[in-house]
């Protein structure tokens, strides 16, 4: 399936046209910080403290304590001083949290602390090297990308399947009880600043709540990830246009079966803003992930919402017909890899709070904010926890293709039957 109306395509077009100059514009001043440094500079000390500490590791668990101590002080005072000198001019606060976890690893190693201790906090150092590159060595291409697609996807999906459910109930509605189209507006539009609320609840809620930040975006991680494993199930279910138009006719039945306009109000307030308080708790947690990339975050939403009023005005003013296949698949897709690296940035928190047992392994050298995107923390227990949601997903797949084949020989043995 394509898209009718050429002023459709002209009308993409020009947006992406423009979000992409505006990327373009904006994105000197996005990386102005990392500018005050040479970033092959700074990926060099990185690079030679992240030996050292392998090195001290090693050291320390073959009983060398003494050793483990000179290399963490090497590591810190030949190379971590020199990356300090950009990252104190960009974010002297972050700095002195740096300080604070490298002076607390030569504490536990004078002490004698267990194994798992010393594990825990390089781990910890490792996780804000990884913020010291977005900062002060530039985020690279891959891992912006990969943040602006997943904040894309996260409100494309929601606003396409609001869009969907509307024009069904504004169809319906049109031939069945024209006098009803007026309180569904009005129930969709009072359910933007309620989504918009529910954004700011989340955000004061994080602030004031009287237990451990950490604490709580742990939770807030793990609900999103609960819900973007029943999103991608959900929509595995209806990828098939078929399955969709029978979802959709359900909806406009209900929408008119007590023919009272406050109900039918409810209804596109309820179609709405259900999709908008999963987007804020979805938002929530990539803002919690993504830290110092929120440009790029801006950006996916810009492009999402851009894109779903041209397809809305499509749909709803001009009835084109969407590739509804290809556009839910992707969004599962990208929707299913978000929860993966989620998942991972969860369990390493809690292992990070000691609520988990660490068994640290060796992963391919690969772009280091980009891995942290995707939640690939060198733990076995990290690991574990991501092949096991792959695997459910997979199967999720294999289910879902199965089922598209058989309902289409069904179709196939229907039409040779006539």
């Amino acid at each position: 399936m394509t898209f009718a109306a050429p002023r459709w395509v002209r009308l993409v077009n020009l947006l992406v046209f423009a979000v992409t100059l505006l990327a373009l514009v904006m994105l000197p001043r996005a990386t102005h910080a990392q500018a005050q440094a040479p970033a092959v500079a700074v990926r060099d000390e990185l690079a030679a403290l992240r030996t050292l500490m392998q090195q001290s590791r090693d050291a320390y668990r073959a009983g060398d304590r003494e050793r483990a101590l000179r290399l963490a002080r090497q590591a810190y005072l030949d190379h971590f001083e020199l990356v300090e000198i950009p990252l104190r001019v960009a974010d002297p606060t972050f700095t002195f949290t740096m300080e604070v976890k490298f002076a607390e690893w030569r504490q536990l190693i004078e002490e004698g602390a267990p194994v798992e201790e010393i594990d825990r906090i390089l781990m910890d150092i490792e996780s804000g090297l990884v913020e010291v590159e977005r900062v002060v060595g530039g985020p690279g291409i891959a891992a912006p990308l990969f943040v602006t697609l997943a904040s894309f996807s996260i409100l494309f999906r929601e606003g396409i399947e609001a869009i969907l459910v509307i024009a069904a109930l504004l169809g319906y509605l049109g031939v069945h009880h024209p006098s009803l189209r007026r309180p569904l507006w009005i129930g969709v539009l009072l359910a933007l600043p309620a989504t918009l609320a529910t954004w700011v609840l989340l955000v004061v809620v994080l602030r004031v709540m009287p237990i451990g930040r950490e604490i709580l975006e742990i939770a807030m991680s793990l609900l999103a990830v609960l819900l973007m494993i029943s999103i991608s199930l959900w929509l595995l279910r209806r990828i098939d246009t078929r399955r969709w138009m029978e979802y959709l006719r359900a909806h406009a039945w209900e929408a008119v079966a007590t023919g009272k306009a406050s109900a039918v109000a409810l209804l596109g307030f309820t179609a709405v803003y259900r999709e908008g308080a999963e987007t804020a708790v979805l938002y929530q947690s990539l803002v919690l992930m993504a830290r110092r990339l929120e440009f790029w975050i801006v950006l996916g939403v810009l492009l999402a919402a851009g894109l779903l009023l041209a397809i809305g005005w499509a749909v709803i003013a001009l009835g084109a017909r969407l590739p509804l296949r290809a556009f839910l698949s992707a969004a599962v897709v990208v929707i299913m890899l978000l929860s993966v690296a989620i998942l991972g940035h969860a369990v390493w928190e809690l292992q990070m709070l000691g609520y988990l047992p660490i068994t640290v392994v060796e992963l391919p050298t690969l772009d280091r904010v980009l891995t942290d995107l995707l939640g690939l923390h060198p733990t076995r227990e990290v690991l574990i926890a991501q092949a096991a949601l792959v695997l459910a997903y997979s199967a999720a797949w294999v289910w879902a293709g199965w089922t598209w084949y058989r309902s289409a020989a069904v179709s196939r043995a229907i039409q040779v039957s006539k």
